[in-house]
């Protein structure tokens, strides 16, 4: 299924919705000043030429030019748009894909773009690269239209499905055609996901069309009726007796379901979803010796199961086996690492027989590898659960899950470097685990950051890892301490004299963390009065009361760091912003300059050292700072900001309006992103 969109929206959209990708005039035409060996108007024609070829229709050779522009402007932003649109429209998927590849890097929070990638993807059978594209555009939400939004869920909605997702699936597609009129693809799409069938609609027998396309109708409508209609016509179809039953809890008719779940559980006698959700009914119902049985015979059914396991877990915590419950969520929280592994029962039922459904309904061929390595890393047995894992994701190198699993077995292996590398790569990807698993990963990543010497990001990933339910982690302060202290060591490096301030510099990370500046003060100031000669107490100190405007306290703080850690530049960055804060451009000025002869490549002090020149009213000195922190950090709006004011007070307007529109555009991206983040 593919989406026509108005040439309108091909050259306007992204323009006209939110700032996502700033565009036309000045702003576009400045870029071609970086492309050698052209001359300036032809550049200029050509980019006309083909936004008037583009709106009169004339594709191939719009197409055309647009790729000859961006060839030598690469950063012609609405130029990747309007050029994967045009691709996009007439059906050149494979190219479109590429096109939106480089829209989504220039322009990273924009719902859309992800959308029309993802869209591409699927239209090219490139189904696993498009599912996590989609969820990102669900996740970054799709403002700028309507229609667009509908097909980017919908096509989300059947690709979980593909993957076994049945409740996510569900619950995004009845969200999105479960009211009103519903049409026959949603209809189709909805009964899939509800009758747990591992198939894209193109996948489906012809003739189980109507039967599927019922219950999703029922779907649509939750209608416990209509699920008993279909009842009486196949009353031997697996999982209808759990539709029905789930449609009758939501009625409040739990007798009546428990009663279908049991006759769910002989038509499916190998899957374990119907004695999971028996057991969540009986324990609604205050029956926890009933809901114990049941989730234990879905564990033994299914033991990598994760859903099983979390079941079992509530059951024993309802009969008071604290420690049993305990053990099962640790078992959840690493069996739901993986993949649902469609059943080949259901693509013999609804497949098509003309078509090669074992290949393509998204099965993966080592399950029975991804299980044993579970079973392995669960065990503790960490040299054999990465050679699984590796193995694994040989296959399913998409798999974040899978990564962050590979990395925990690496770093029990001191594979320290490959840990990170595989840390990272998961971080990108993202995870989908219970947060026992998650609190897991993150302390690890943390770990390793703070080894390979990443110590503000290392203190943002563990102050994630904190499980908000329990007492606060020991080992997670302790984590945070070393970040704090910037000591690039795991924790079994310091002594025992070390470890108690250590792990007092954890605790006042944890409280700067939460925000809590008052707790956390009275605590740094007993810590320096114990530990004075400690290099970055002081300037963890004083970074803390920068953030509370405490400028003169935080300045000393800072000149005592700056004599105790005499070859960091650190402490003096920290001055010059201080000194700027204070409107004084001559100190800044000397605290930039210490700082770039200690690390030439520092991009705050390039940018501070700007800002002082430009308070100083040296406007061309401003410049050259600027530029080079600009080519340092690209997407920082405040450097973008401070080089419009100084291009516009060298009498630089046109570079001035670029800075500007580069400035608002960013800008606009970090308040979309803020806003969008879980």
């Amino acid at each position: 299924m593919s989406i026509a969109v108005s040439r309108a929206i091909c050259l306007g959209l992204v323009l006209a919705s939110c700032c996502a990708l700033a565009g036309a005039g000045r702003g576009i035409v400045a870029l071609a000043q970086s492309a050698p060996n052209s001359p300036q108007t032809d550049i200029d024609s050509l980019q006309k030429r083909a936004l008037e070829e583009g709106e009169a229709g004339r594709t191939d050779d719009a197409i055309r030019d647009y790729q000859r522009v961006l060839e030598l402007r690469p950063a012609w932003k609405e130029g990747w748009w309007n050029l994967g649109m045009l691709q996009y429209d007439s059906a050149r998927f494979a190219a479109a894909q590429a096109t939106f590849s480089r829209v989504v890097a220039l322009a990273p929070d924009l719902g859309i773009a992800w959308s029309l990638l993802g869209l591409s993807e699927y239209e090219t059978a490139a189904y696993d690269a498009a599912l996590p594209h989609l969820q990102k555009a669900q996740l970054l939400g799709i403002r700028e239209d309507d229609e667009i939004a509908r097909v980017s869920s919908y096509h989300l909605g059947i690709l979980l499905t593909r993957a076994s997702e049945f409740a996510p699936a569900l619950l995004l597609l009845q969200k999105e055609f479960g009211a009103g009129v519903v049409s026959p693809q949603a209809k189709i799409a909805l009964g899939l996901a509800t009758l747990r069938v591992p198939l894209l609609p193109e996948q489906l027998d012809p003739s189980r069309e109507a039967l599927v396309s019922e219950a999703g109708a029922a779907a649509a409508a939750d209608s416990a009726e209509r699920f008993a209609a279909l009842l009486r016509s196949s009353p031997d179809l697996p999982y209808l007796h759990l539709a029905y039953a789930l449609a009758l809890q939501h009625e409040g008719k739990n007798s009546q379901a428990l009663a279908q779940l049991r006759e769910e559980t002989k038509v499916s006698p190998d899957s374990p979803i119907a004695w999971i959700e028996l057991s969540r009914i009986e324990l609604a119902l205050n029956a926890p010796s009933e809901a114990l049985h049941a989730a234990q015979q879905a564990v033994r059914i299914s033991p990598a199961d994760s859903d099983a396991h979390q079941a079992l877990a509530q059951a024993w915590d309802a009969t008071g086996a604290k420690a049993q419950a305990e053990a099962e969520r640790k078992i959840a929280a690493s069996a739901d690492a993986g993949p649902r592994m469609p059943e080949p029962r259901m693509v013999r039922l609804y497949g098509n027989p003309h078509l090669d459904t074992a290949r393509k309904v998204g099965a993966y061929s080592n399950e029975e590898t991804w299980n044993r390595a579970l079973l392995e890393f669960t065990a503790a047995d960490y040299a054999a659960a990465h050679e699984d894992f590796k193995t694994w994701l040989a296959a399913n190198p998409q798999n974040g899950n899978g990564w962050a699993l590979l990395a925990i077995c690496e770093f029990q292996l001191k594979d320290f470097d490959n840990a990170l590398i595989h840390m990272d790569r998961s971080a990108k990807l993202g995870l989908s685990a219970k947060p026992e698993y998650l609190y897991l990963a993150r302390y690890t990543y943390g770990l390793l950051l703070v080894h390979a010497g990443q110590f503000e990001q290392a203190a943002e990933v563990l102050g994630t890892a904190f499980d908000a339910a329990a007492p606060p982690s020991p080992k997670v302060e302790y984590a945070l301490g070393l970040a704090l202290l910037r000591r690039a060591e795991f924790p079994d490096a310091a002594g025992p004299q070390q470890a108690p301030m250590i792990a007092a510099a954890g605790r006042i990370a944890r409280l700067l963390h939460e925000s809590k500046y008052a707790d956390a003060f009275p605590q740094f100031k007993a810590l320096i009065a114990q530990y004075p000669h400690e290099p970055f107490l002081h300037y963890a100190y004083g970074t803390a009361l920068i953030a509370m405007s405490e400028f003169d306290q935080a300045a000393a703080q800072m000149q005592a760091e700056a004599a105790l850690s005499p070859q960091s530049e650190l402490p003096c960055v920290r001055l010059a912003s201080i000194a700027l804060r204070q409107r004084d451009p001559a100190t800044a000025t000397t605290w930039a300059q210490r700082a770039l002869q200690l690390a030439p490549g520092n991009v705050e002090a390039h940018y501070l050292l700007g800002r002082a020149n430009l308070e100083a009213g040296d406007a061309a000195a401003a410049i050259g700072q600027l530029e080079i922190a600009a080519r340092l950090s690209p997407a920082s709006p405040e450097i973008h900001f401070n080089l419009a004011k100084a291009y516009a007070r060298a009498k630089m307007p046109e570079k001035a309006q670029h800075e500007r529109e580069t400035f608002t555009r960013l800008n606009e991206s970090q308040k979309a992103n803020t806003v969008t983040q879980p």
